[in-house]
């Protein structure tokens, strides 16, 4: 048993994973510079027909660049809470950026969470606000495009955040490869909560893509992260015969930045992990 874990304002209620399967294909799109990044985002996939993906992206730039970091809540309507917003001059160097893409109240909304560059050298990571951030050039993305389930964002009474949760959205693409759609609820452990998911698919083989958070963290190398509060993105995701491995980036509290494989059963969910299996 992990002896972290974080009380959130809510009770607790089963299950602690909310999973859809679902239909993915994947493909490459490019994303205009000069608009919003949710705008942009949203543009692209709605020109291919896709009402929810999960999109990686290496490279590109952003004027501005507008994010926050995770941060101590304020009071006790929630357990963890954001950074003042943060906006650095001149041009900033897009590193590597997970996107989850769904809706809000009907409407395309990004979650997003990745590593730039600041203008002045500055490592940075954490929540990017895409309707405030705009990317400084076309950028290429990896999209992968779910049907059969879509990430709505709902309120969540447990954590009192609105989180993108899997629901079904008609049907499934019959030429894409079988996916899982899930949210994984706080103090879950990461590499369970996966490994459950998908041999409930029927999928003993996979990659592993998305974003979340971790009350601290353990690296397979024997590194630690002590923050209860983080952001995390999976930077190479994958289920071999059943048994789950995750290599991430996460910023902690102070704006460190942790990377590499995490150890197994000892890394519990924070607020939520939005993820997406696509079976091989």
């Amino acid at each position: 048993m992990n002896p972290r874990s974080i009380h959130h304002p809510g009770t607790p209620e089963q299950p602690r994973v909310l999973a859809e399967t679902c239909s993915v294909r994947r493909l490459s799109l490019r994303f205009s510079a000069g608009v919003p990044v949710l705008e942009a985002v949203a543009k692209a996939l709605a020109s291919e027909g896709i009402d929810s993906a999960v999109i990686e992206i290496e490279g590109g730039s952003f004027a501005p660049l507008v994010y926050v970091i995770p941060a101590p809540s304020p009071d006790d309507s929630h357990a963890a809470w954001y950074s003042d917003t943060r906006q650095p001059d001149g041009v900033a160097l897009g590193e590597s950026l997970v996107m989850s893409f769904g809706r809000r109240q009907g409407q395309p909304f990004i979650h997003c969470h990745g590593i730039w560059i600041h203008a002045d050298g500055f490592r940075g990571a954490g929540h990017l606000i895409p309707h405030e951030a705009r990317f400084a050039e076309g950028v290429e993305a990896t999209v992968y495009a779910v049907s059969g389930a879509l990430f709505d964002q709902q309120q969540d009474a447990e954590t009192n955040f609105t989180l993108l949760t899997p629901v079904p959205n008609g049907a499934a693409d019959p030429d894409g490869a079988k996916g899982v759609l899930l949210r994984i609820k706080p103090n879950s452990d990461i590499h369970a909560a996966v490994e459950d998911a998908a041999r409930s698919a029927g999928l003993a083989d996979g990659t592993v893509h998305g974003i979340g958070s971790l009350v601290g963290c353990d690296f397979a190398d024997g590194t630690h992260m002590a923050s209860y509060a983080s952001e995390l993105f999976i930077r190479d995701g994958s289920i071999d015969n059943g048994k789950a491995t995750l290599d991430i980036a996460i910023v902690d509290v102070d704006a460190a930045i942790f990377e590499g494989e995490i150890s197994r059963g000892t890394n519990p969910v924070c607020v939520t992990c939005e993820l997406l299996i696509v079976g091989v």
